[in-house]
Parts: C-alpha cells; structure tokens; sequence
C-alpha cells in the first residue's frame, strides 16, 4: 500500500502489524499533517464481529481526552477497507525502549521508569472514569514519544460499559504474559485487570524482566495463577519499600486484594516520584565535622594526603549541595492560570460543575495579592485540548498552571489538582479531595486556602476572609449558579435566558447570594450589548441586579463595573461611571473585564492614550481574548493609526478566525482607507461567521451605501424591516446603514431614537468611525453635547 492515497491520506510506510490491525504512516493531504492510519487485517476484515470490535476501539478512544492517550481523529471506510485515523506518534514503543540499541532488555533509570508509571496510571484513571476496561496493557502497546511523554495505544480489546459483549465468555483476551489471573481463567475483568497488567509493565520497566516467567504460554499461564511474582529485589540493589509495596498490591492474584481503584495505585506512585526527586543534604560523619572546622596552616604529609582528601571531598560535597540546591530561594509565583477542571466522570450533564469550578477558583484565587491571575476567557481556551504547561506558561506569559479533575458519582466527588511550574514542568502542589457534592463550597476554599499557603502568601485577616468567604451556605443554589454561569458564558440569546432562568432560581434558594444577583446583572448587560433587549429594560434590569448585589455585598467587584458601565451607557453620569470603574479594580485588579470597559469608557470621554493603556492591562490578564484586541483597533483607528489598528484586528483573528467583530473592524477601516474590494470582503465574511447576525447584515448595509451600492444597502434596510416586525433590531443599526448611504436627515432621525432609548451606542459618538460621513452636520455636534461628551 505504500505510495498510494487512501480517501486523502497519503500512505508513506508501514509502522507495524499486530492481531488485531496493520498500521502505516499517513500524510493527510487536507490538513497538511501526519497521521497514523489503522486497517483491520484483509483475512480478518469480512468478519462481522471483528469489524464490530474495530468500531468500538475507536468508540473507546474517542470518548477519552487525555495527553497519555493516542487521540482518534476518524473512522472511515474506503471501498471493502475500514480503518481508523489517528494521532501519529513520534518515537519508540516502550517495550522497545526496554531493548534499546543492542536488542538486550535492560531497565530503565528508576526516574524515567516512575515518571512513565505514573502517566500510565493517569491515563488509565481517565479510561476507567469513563467506563473502559483497556485488557491489554503492555508494554508494546505504550509509545513513548520524542518529548518523552507517554501514549497508550491500541483499544481494540477495551471492553466499554454498556457496549455489546464481543468476547465469548470462555475465551481470553489480551497477551498472556501481562494478563490478569481472571482474564487467563476467562472470568469477569474490570479495572483491576489493567491494574495487574499494569503492574507487570512497572516490573519489567525497573529490571528489563518479566515477574512471571514460562518457556511456553501454558507454563506462563501456570506461573501467573499459581506462583509468587520474581522479586523486586533480585534485580534492584535495596529497592524503596514504597516501590515494592506498590508492584506486590497491584500484582495480587485475588482483584479484592489489589488496588480497588488506578486512581490509589497513581497517588502512591505520585508520592514515591516526589521523594525520589528530592534532594537530600548529606550527613557528615564526625570525622568530617572535625575536618570542616580544622584550618591547618599547613598541607599534611603526602603519607596522609588520601584521607584528608576524602574527607574534605565530602565536606565540599555537602557544601555544594547546599549552596546549589538547599540554599536556593524557593521561586517566586507571581502569576498563575487556573486551566479547566476536566469532567473525568461518565455523566456528561456534569460539565457545568467542572466549568463553574473553575470558575469560582479564578474569582477566589484572583483576590491572592501578589498573584497575577488570568481570566477566565484565555484559560478556556485550553478546554478539551492536549494541553502542556509549558506552553501554556509560553503563551500566557504565567509562572505555574494548576490543574484538575472532577468525577462525579451520585453524591460523591472526588477532586484532584495539581500546581506545576511553567518553566520545567516540575510538580509545585497537589491534593485530592473526596466530598459530598454537599461540600462543594468549602472544598473550593479549602483548595484556595491550601495554595495560598503553598504559595507562601501570607494574608491579612480580610485577606483571607474575602478568599474563604462562602458567597451561600446553600448547595443547591450554588449549583444553579455553577449552571446560570455554564449558559451565560455561552453567549448566545438563548444562553442569556436560561442564564436568568437559573439565576432566578438560585435566589429563590437564598434570596441572600449576591454573586447570583451579580449574574442576573451580567447577563441583561450582555443581552443589551448583543442587542438581545432595549436598553431600556436591559439596562434597567440590570441596574437593579447589580444594586441588589452591591447591598449584599459591598465587596464584590463584578456589580461595581455593571453599575459603571450602566452609569455610562445609560445614565450618561460620566463621573459616577468613573468613580465605580475605579473602585471594581481597586477592588479586584486581576478582573479583566473592568479594565476593558473602563479603558473603552476612557476613550470615549476623549482620554485615548489613558483608555489604551487600560486595555493593555486587561490583555495582560486576558491574552487570549480577540475582543480585547478589537478594542484596541478602534481606539488605535481613531488615533490615526490604520496599521497599528489593523495589526490588532489581526490579532484577534489568529485567536478566533471567525470572530465576528474582529472582521467588522477590518471591514470598517478598509471602508475609512477606501479599499474597497476589502472592505466588502471582511464585512461578508462576518455575516457568515455570525450565521447571518442582524448586526453584522447592517454593517455590510453600511459599507455597501461608502461605496455607492445604493442597492444593496436599501435592500438590507429593508431586511431590518421586515425582521423589526417580529424581534427587537437596534434604532442604531438603521443609523449605520442610512450614514453609509450620506442619507443625513435619515441616519439623524434614527440616531434620535437612539438618544431618546438612552442605547449605549451614543456615548462613543466621538470615536465611532461609522459616522464620518454625518460628522460635519451641525445635528452631530448638537448631539454630542446633549448626551454630555466632552
């Protein structure tokens, strides 16, 4: 099959052949990377079982999200041929690392060995949390990649819960060497299985032997159910009681013996690689000790040289232990990201709890002076993707990444987390926590509390009770919140409504959560900004959410910037809309939103420079965020920078490459450029990415009128009509599309309407290039000056 194109893949060379597939190297043509591709052997392919069996490989993997785990990209079928694509690995199997060069097994440095180990054991978490038995774990089947990082392939003998049973019961699946006694006697396998197999693979790692051994399957199979397992011992010179501990349980014949859960078995392994890594100041002998405070004045005999030699070598030794390692100032966090919890459970309607998670540790955490945080905004980027903290630290300029997993069971939850620093991807901090779902709120602070003494951050008494103060004692309500925040950060109209939907009920269950009333606030905000409300009733609804939260809690920065934003946009109270910007930020400086709109405002009121510069900090908090670079065009365009303007718009499309408003901004100032060809390019293009967003329908309005289609752009008013019949659409869409055209006295009778619902729109009348063409009317200086602008 070498050299031909399969669908578009491009077979390159075979990489193996095993039982259950043959696999090749691929080049997918389409995406221009490589990929491996999986066939089911041709003598086998017409078998409706094994067929069977090859789906639900892919089905298995595909359900799995994790680094350690060979990721499934498709499954497809070409002619008579089924086969599987995947993430092509690049580098050695680990049984043939055990090899190496010379053919011979030999171990593996105990550090390399306990790292893998412990991958294994975290990918193996990962496919038991979702109901996946592997059943052969081996080392053949565990690649070990050029940045030496784990990958488990091969699930074309995982058994799926739930799935239709492949396997007769008197057979036995796997390779008989790593099996489990209750595979060989075709009995009921379940993660202990794996726990066996995976015990086997740390055995032969450590020695370069297998613990079991047989000239032929029968004697191995004899072996592994009737005799004691070589020990550890034999083959490492005074092994860690730990590690012997750990082999001995995970290669019990009995499975109620062993680890009951891969999860154990990892923690231990996570504990042992920690005391291996740690250095350890050497103790002197007494002789050494009279030695280092000893100054001679002069050289002993050469008959004595030796001794005093070796023992000032261990005396230097300890110095430079001390000096290099143990004298060395722990680092200074300054900044951290918390990435998203990952739902390992099986339930997927869970996944509001792991987000809202995430997200009250970021408010919680953000509140740790000293500690720059990032938003939530750059860290779920990261969601559902292979994530590496090192280059999370790269791109996101922090010091340390912490981590975690959530599994959800009925009532119970069980919690994990992990601080690593950035710089080496070394372990900093790590609990796990299992907890009634009843004791959410006090598990999000104790994890708050323990870090921030890791961190050696010392906090004031207010300190330290804004960081651990319960916002409900009420579990349900906070689990509502949890689900009103899930939909609000979705964005859409329909996210909006059920975001209130649920806010609502969680005052309901305590009338007292100011956070909850926070949210109603945030979410008829946005509604007004994606023109989902009047401003009217979206501001006025808001206003009164945020208020409400403010008397409950004085404390909280999100309503200060809400009241600051509605005091601009709506009350046109430009100094009161100041005074709240400045006190959201004092009272939480790592909130990038109070930036933006503060740094938006400020450039509104005439003060560019100072609204960049604000902008800025939110960028530094938030530098995922394409909004905020879009920010930063429109200030920029307005200060008479095109290319700076243009280099931001860019910006925030490398981050999001169908992000709406960063496509208007480019079709606006290629409009003010007079590049007409581009203008009309970006603008469509944002109508697409929108899915035919009315906001995005009138700026192409708009842009089509600067440039003469006078067709087209009446053809759009018309459009805004018609909608305008059914739904609520925006006076100031019409304004735009009628100064397109120059149509004044049309775009002035709309923009009153703007000013008489008090919209957002008119406070950035200065800065809005939209209406150039109107902005010489004497009506337009008039406005400005009613609504208050400097």
């Amino acid at each position: 099959m070498i050299g031909q194109t399969i669908s578009h893949y491009k077979i390159l060379e075979k990489l193996g052949e095993g039982g259950m597939g043959i696999v090749y190297k691929a080049q997918d043509t389409k995406l221009d990377r490589l990929v491996a591709l999986k066939f089911l052997p041709h003598h086998i392919h017409a078998s409706e079982e094994e067929r069977a069996r090859f789906l639900q490989e892919a089905r298995a993997v595909a359900v799995l999200n994790h680094p350690a785990v060979c990721t499934i990209y498709d499954i497809k079928e070409e002619g008579d041929q089924q086969f599987i694509v995947m993430e092509y690995v690049d580098g050695m199997t680990l049984h043939e690392k055990i090899l190496g060069r010379g053919g011979v097994p030999s171990p593996i440095r105990m550090n390399d060995a306990i790292s893998y180990a412990t991958q294994i054991g975290e990918a193996l978490q990962e496919a038991h949390s979702k109901g996946i038995v592997h059943r052969d774990i081996k080392s053949e089947n565990i690649m070990v990649n050029n940045k030496n990082q784990i990958k488990i392939m091969d699930f074309g003998l995982a058994k799926l819960k739930g799935s239709l049973k492949l396997t007769k019961a008197s057979s036995t699946v796997g390779t008989i060497a790593y099996m489990a006694p209750e595979q060989i006697q075709g009995g009921d396998t379940d993660g202990r299985s794996d726990i066996f197999s995976f015990g086997v693979v740390l055995f032969e790692m450590l020695t370069g032997k297998m613990p079991f051994r047989g000239e032929h399957d029968a004697a191995m199979m004899y072996s592994i159910l009737n005799e004691e397992p070589e020990a550890l011992s034999r083959y490492l010179p005074d092994p860690a009681p730990e590690l012997v501990h750990i082999i001995n349980r995970s290669l019990e014949k009995d499975p109620a013996d062993r680890y009951q859960h891969v999860d154990d078995m990892t923690s231990e392994l996570r504990r042992l690689k920690k005391s291996t890594s740690r250095v350890v100041r050497p103790e002197l002998t007494e002789q050494s000790k009279t030695q280092q405070v000893m100054q001679p004045s002069v050289l002993p005999k050469k008959s004595n040289l030796k001794p005093w030699i070796a023992g000032g070598s261990i005396v230097l030794l300890a110095m430079i232990v001390w000096l290099l390692f143990l004298n060395r100032p722990a680092q200074k966090i300054t900044s951290m990201a918390v990435l998203p919890f990952v739902n390992a459970g099986s339930d997927p309607s869970a996944e509001y709890l792991s987000d809202g998670f995430t997200e009250s540790l970021i408010n919680s955490l953000s509140k740790l002076p000293g500690i720059k945080m990032m938003s939530r905004n750059s860290v779920f980027r990261y969601k559902e993707k292979d994530i590496d903290p090192q280059t999370v630290g790269k791109e996101l300029n922090v010091g340390a990444v912490l981590m975690g997993r959530i599994v959800l069971n009925g009532d119970a939850l069980n919690v994990s987390t992990e601080l690593v620093n950035t710089s080496d991807n070394s372990h900093m901090w790590g609990e796990q926590y299992q907890r009634k779902t009843s004791d959410i709120i006090t598990l999000q602070n104790d994890i708050s509390r323990s870090l921030s003494k890791h961190l050696s951050i010392t906090l004031t008494g207010d300190e330290e009770k804004q960081i651990t103060k319960n916002a409900t004692e009420n579990t349900e309500a906070y689990q509502l919140y949890l689900k009103g925040r899930f939909y609000w950060n979705k964005r859409t109209a329909e996210g909006f409504r059920k975001a209130v939907e649920l806010f609502q009920s969680a005052i309901d269950k305590d009338p007292g959560y100011a956070l909850a009333y926070t949210g109603l606030a945030d979410c008829y905000n946005l509604m007004t900004a994606y023109f989902v409300l009047p401003s009217s009733e979206g501001f006025a609804k808001a206003k009164a959410s945020a208020n409400k939260a403010i008397a409950l809690d004085n404390a909280l920065a999100e309503p200060h910037t809400n009241l600051a934003s509605i005091a601009s946009d709506y009350d046109w109270n430009f100094e009161v809309a100041g005074r709240e910007f400045r006190r959201s930020i004092e009272l939480n400086p790592n909130y990038a939103t109070a930036h933006h709109w503060y740094g938006e405002f400020l450039a509104a009121m005439g003060k560019k420079e100072e609204g960049l510069m604000e902008i800025q900090k939110a960028i530094e908090i938030d530098p995922l965020a394409p909004v905020l670079y879009v920010s930063s065009a429109w200030i920029n365009f307005s200060l008479g920078n095109s290319s700076k303007a243009l280099a931001d718009a860019d910006r925030a499309l490398e981050l999001d490459p169908r992000f709406p408003r960063a496509l208007t901004t480019k079709a606006v100032i290629y409009t003010e450029l007079g590049s007409e060809a581009d203008a009309l390019k970006y603008a469509r293009e944002a109508i697409a990415a929108s899915e035919n967003g009315i906001e995005y329908r009138a700026w192409l309005g708009h842009v089509s009128g600067r440039f003469g289609k006078r067709q087209d752009a009446e053809k759009i008013l018309a459009e805004l009509l018609e909608t305008a019949k059914k739904e609520f659409v925006s006076p100031v869409l019409f304004a735009y599309v009628y100064a397109g055209l120059s149509n004044r006295d049309k775009a002035f009778e709309w923009l009153e309407k703007v000013y008489a619902n008090h919209a957002g729109d008119v406070v950035y009348l200065n800065i809005e290039p939209a209406w150039n063409p109107i902005r010489t009317d004497p009506r337009f200086a008039a406005l400005t000056k009613r609504v208050g602008l400097p």
